[in-house]
């Protein structure tokens, strides 16, 4: 990809085991199911989430280098 969009992007995948994925690209995952089990409030969960956002990479997570990437299938994923 040409266009580096991931600056703007606002998509955000929650996994079935409870894991959230900020980029489908990235194998960075945050464990919410985790902080939920611990007794997490609400305003940590966002916390959580929020920091997770916040550290998104500005342009396509390895992308270039997805032949060597170890990271779930879309299928493992949801997608």
């Amino acid at each position: 990809m040409t266009d580096h969009f991931c600056g703007g992007c606002n998509r955000l995948r929650i996994m079935a085991d409870g894991n959230l994925k900020v980029c489908l690209f990235d194998q960075g995952e945050v464990s919410l199911r985790d902080a939920m089990r611990g007794g997490a409030s609400d305003d940590e969960l966002m916390g959580v989430v929020g920091k997770a956002v916040g550290n998104k990479k500005a342009k396509h997570a390895g992308m270039s280098d997805l032949q060597n990437m170890e990271n779930r299938s879309m299928i493992r994923i949801g997608g």
